[in-house]
């Protein structure tokens, strides 16, 4: 199978993310070919051959977001991308934001038996945990999108993870784009629009599994999880490792170690972002 990350901006926390996901990957033999879709292929010439590089610039990533300018349509065209060059190999895409600690053939089985994949089950629509899946299922109950209907039991899965077999892959990229841009045309909040795509497309296809027992995915805290991968890629600078010695030193990393959620109340960040405007920085010295 061939994992794929979309990975671009200026943002270095973005591409030493990914960079440090690839890592754990890379020695799995189930992993035929890593992919990277990007507009900065520079920061993963670490990887040399090890890694397929797809370019792409600021008009394309423009022209992704399509009629309604949808941001996060970009990740249903550049898993598109990649089906249209490989269109016989079974994909797993990961967010740059996550790590593996599992075991891939396990996914790879799954592909075998017709499986599809995305992260976890996060919720029912119609019991929305935050407002913006409240106000979702206000406009979206009871309608149906490209022959998919959303109803009281349709769920929103997080898209972190998207695991596809090739048998399905172009057909499931297809329908969750269509819905996507079905969707973009209410006034359905666009936030999770893309996350929503995947999850009916996915569902509709027949049997949708969770990898978070296999994969994890910090985004609820990356604070702590780019602390750490800041100071692994600065150690391997700093002592000039070559690659078989980054992968030496990376193995040494507990993944287990640092949380993947780190939630605060809402009074904590309130108070927290209080205190940083009240009390400003009493000098800041440039120089001339």
């Amino acid at each position: 199978m061939n994992l794929v990350l979309l990975s671009f901006g200026s943002k270095i926390e973005n591409h030493y993310q990914a960079a440090f996901s690839i890592l754990r990957f890379l020695v799995k033999d189930e992993i035929e070919k890593v992919i990277v879709v990007t507009d900065n292929p520079e920061f993963y010439n670490l990887f040399k051959d090890k890694v397929e590089i797809i370019a792409i610039n600021d008009q394309e990533l423009e022209s992704w977001k399509g009629k309604f300018n949808f941001f996060w349509r970009l990740k249903i065209k550049a898993l598109e991308t990649v089906i249209n060059k490989n269109p016989n190999k079974d994909l797993l895409y990961v967010d740059s934001d996550t790590f593996l600690f599992g075991d891939t053939a396990a996914i790879k089985d799954g592909f075998s038996k017709g499986y599809s994949f995305m992260h976890i089950e996060e919720e029912l629509l119609s019991k929305g945990n935050s407002k913006t899946v409240r106000n979702m299922w206000k406009v979206l109950q009871n309608k149906t999108f490209c022959g998919v209907e959303i109803n009281s039991k349709s769920a929103m899965w997080n898209a972190g993870v998207i695991g596809l077999s090739q048998q399905d892959a172009k057909k499931i990229i297809n329908l969750s784009l269509s819905i996507c841009d079905e969707i973009c045309n209410t006034p359905c909040p666009r936030r999770l629009v893309e996350q929503l795509s995947f999850s009916m497309a996915l569902n509709s296809n027949g049997q949708l599994h969770n990898c978070n027992s296999i994969i994890g995915h910090y985004w609820g805290n990356k604070k702590e999880w780019n602390e750490c991968i800041a100071k692994f890629f600065t150690t391997v600078l700093l002592k000039n490792l070559d690659y078989d010695q980054m992968l030496r030193e990376f193995q040494k990393i507990d993944l287990k170690q640092l949380p993947i959620i780190k939630k605060y109340g809402t009074t904590s960040i309130r108070l927290h972002n209080l205190i940083n405007k009240v009390f400003q920085p009493k000098e800041i010295v440039f120089l001339d």
